[in-house]
C-alpha cells in the first residue's frame, strides 16, 4: 500500500469513527447543545442593544471587515442575513451562536478525551464557549455568530493531529487565517489546544522528538497564518486611523512587553473574578496536578514539572497575541482575555478524563461539577443583569425626553451633558459579589456615543449629545429651564445643558 493511500485509508477511518462517535453520544452531545441554548438564549431574549449593536439596530451598517479587518465576519454576515444591509434578527443570531459553541466543545472532547464522551468533561466543555469573558461576544447581536467562529476554526484542525501531519498543518494555516478574519482574541484558544495535546501525550511516554515535532508544526502554521493576517491589514487603513492600539512591540522591547501583559493579564482576571471563582482556580491548580501524576505512565517527578509547566505556560499564552501589543488590551474589555475561559475548559476536560484512580476520579469529577455549576449559573445573573440595566435606562430616558421636549426645537438639538443617567441599584449591588459585571454591563452613565444613539433612538428627539465639562460652568448667563432630583437643565443660544446630580 502506498503513502498516498495509507493517507487515505486513515482519513476515512478517522471520518466513519467520527460519524459512529456522533450516533453513539446523540443524547449527549443534545445536551450540551441544550445547555448552550438556555445559557445564550437567556442573555439574548433581553433585547439589550449591546455597543455597535445600537448603530446597526439603526443604520444596518456591518463595518466588521473596514472597522476591524474581519472579512470572514463581514461575509458570513452578508449570507447569514441573506443581504448586505443589516437587521435585528431577534434570537436568530443568538441560537446560531448556541449551535457554533456546542459544535466546538464536541469537537474539543473528542480530540482531548481520545474519542470518549464522559458526562462531565461534555460538561465541562461548555466553559470554552461560557466563560464570564466571553459573555460580552455573546451579547452582541449581529456579531456573536462570527466571534464563535472564531472558537470552532481555532480547534477543528486538532482532528487530524493524530492522523496526518500535512493535512493538520494546512488547515491550521487555514484555520488561524479565519479565526483572524472573525475575531482575533481567540488566538489564544488555538495555542492551548496544541500545548494540551503535547501535554496530554507526553504523560503516555510518547516520544518527546516525535511529539515536539507536532508542537512545532503547529507553531509554525500558527505563525504563517499570523503573518499572512499581518499583510492582509496593511490594506486597511481605517486601522490605522485607529491609533496605537493594534500597534505590536519592536523587538528591543518585547520581554519588557511580553512580561507587563502577562502582569495585567492575570492581575486583571484576578480582579475580575468573583471570591467563589477564585477558590476554585486554586482548587483546580492542585486536582490537575495530582490527577495528572495519578494518571501518567511516566515517573512522578516527570509528571509533577510537565503538569506545572502546562498549567503556567497555557495560562500565559491563553492571551494570544495581546502578549506582544504595546497597549493592554486586558484592561480595555473583558472580551480580550476569553482565551482564559477557554483554558480553564480544555484543561478541565484533560483533568476529568477517566482514571483507574477511583478516589481521584470521583474527586475531580465532583470538583469540576462544583466549579462548573458557579460558572454556568452566572450568564443566567449577568442576562439579569443586563435586563435591569435596560430597564433602568428606558425609565430614565422617559423621564429626561418629558423634559427636554418643549426646550428642543429645530435650531436648538445641541445638548451638553457631564454624565448621563444612574446604573440600576441591583446592578451596582450585584458587583460585589460578580467584579466583572462592572466592565461586562454598560454603564448608563457613560457619556458615549452607544448611549447617546439609545437616548435618541428611545425618545426619538435627535438631538446632538455631546460630554461636557462642568467644572467652569458660569450659571448667571444661562437660563435655568429644570431643576429635580436628577438634573438642572439650562440653555443658551442654541445650546441645552444638562448637568446629571
Amino acid at each position: 500500500m502506498t503513502t498516498q493511500s495509507v493517507t487515505e485509508h486513515k482519513i476515512v477511518h478517522q471520518t466513519q469513527t467520527f460519524k459512529n462517535w456522533l450516533i453513539e453520544n446523540n443524547w449527549k452531545l443534545i445536551s450540551i447543545i441544550f445547555i448552550y441554548q438556555m445559557a445564550i438564549l437567556s442573555i439574548g431574549i433581553v433585547n439589550f442593544p449591546y455597543i455597535d449593536d445600537v448603530s446597526r439596530q439603526i443604520h444596518g451598517d456591518t463595518s466588521f471587515a473596514w472597522s476591524y479587518s474581519r472579512w470572514g465576519s463581514e461575509l458570513a454576515s452578508w449570507a447569514v442575513q441573506g443581504s448586505r444591509h443589516l437587521t435585528d434578527m431577534g434570537l436568530t443570531t443568538h441560537i446560531l451562536t448556541g449551535l457554533i459553541l456546542a459544535t466546538s466543545s464536541i469537537l474539543a472532547v473528542y480530540i482531548l478525551n481520545n474519542k470518549k464522551m464522559d458526562w462531565v468533561p461534555l460538561i465541562s466543555s461548555s466553559l470554552i464557549g461560557l466563560n464570564p469573558w466571553f459573555l460580552e461576544c455573546i451579547s452582541f447581536r449581529f456579531d456573536s455568530p462570527y466571534m464563535a467562529l472564531s472558537i470552532l476554526f481555532s480547534i477543528f484542525p486538532f482532528l487530524w493531529w493524530k492522523v496526518n501531519k500535512k493535512y493538520f498543518f494546512f488547515l491550521s494555516v487555514i484555520g488561524v487565517f479565519l479565526m483572524c478574519n472573525t475575531y482575533q482574541a481567540s488566538s489564544g484558544v488555538y495555542i492551548v489546544m496544541a500545548l494540551a495535546l503535547f501535554y496530554r501525550d507526553t504523560l503516555t511516554n510518547v516520544p518527546f522528538g516525535q511529539l515536539f515535532k507536532k508542537l512545532f508544526l503547529a507553531g509554525v502554521a500558527f505563525v504563517i497564518a499570523m503573518g499572512a493576517y499581518a499583510i492582509e491589514m496593511k490594506f486597511n487603513p481605517a486601522l490605522a486611523e485607529r491609533g496605537g492600539i493594534f500597534s505590536t512591540s519592536n523587538i528591543i522591547d518585547l520581554p519588557v512587553t511580553f512580561v507587563k501583559n502577562i502582569y495585567i493579564y492575570g492581575s486583571t482576571i484576578y480582579h475580575q473574578s468573583a471570591s467563589i471563582w477564585i477558590l476554585f482556580y486554586l482548587i483546580f491548580i492542585i486536582l490537575f496536578t495530582v490527577s495528572s501524576i495519578v494518571r501518567s505512565e511516566t515517573s512522578i517527578l516527570k509528571s509533577f514539572t510537565f503538569a506545572l509547566l502546562y498549567l503556567g505556560i497555557a495560562f500565559i499564552f491563553s492571551y494570544g497575541v495581546f502578549l506582544i501589543f504595546t497597549e493592554p488590551l486586558a484592561t480595555a474589555r473583558p472580551r480580550y482575555m476569553h482565551g482564559f475561559g477557554a483554558f480553564l475548559g480544555i484543561s478541565l476536560i484533560l483533568m476529568t478524563a477517566k482514571s483507574k484512580n477511583k478516589p481521584i476520579n470521583f474527586i475531580t469529577k465532583l470538583m469540576a461539577l462544583l466549579f462548573m455549576y458557579y460558572m454556568l449559573s452566572f450568564p443566567f445573573t449577568y442576562a439579569s443583569m443586563l435586563s435591569y440595566q435596560k430597564d433602568s435606562f428606558e425609565r430614565q430616558s422617559t423621564i429626561l425626553t418629558t423634559d427636554l421636549k418643549n426646550i428642543v426645537n429645530d435650531d436648538r438639538k445641541n445638548v451638553l451633558v457631564n454624565a448621563l443617567f444612574k446604573d440600576s441599584p441591583v446592578v451596582l449591588n450585584s458587583q460585589s459579589n460578580y467584579p466583572i459585571l462592572g466592565s461586562l454591563v454598560p454603564s448608563n452613565s457613560a457619556p458615549y456615543w452607544p448611549n447617546f444613539v439609545l437616548f435618541n433612538t428611545y425618545s426619538n428627539l435627535n438631538v446632538n449629545i455631546e460630554p461636557f465639562d462642568f467644572s467652569d460652568f458660569k450659571k448667571t448667563d444661562k437660563k435655568l429651564e429644570i431643576t429635580n432630583a436628577y438634573y438642572d437643565i439650562y440653555t443658551k443660544g442654541n445650546k441645552i445643558f444638562v448637568f446629571m446630580k
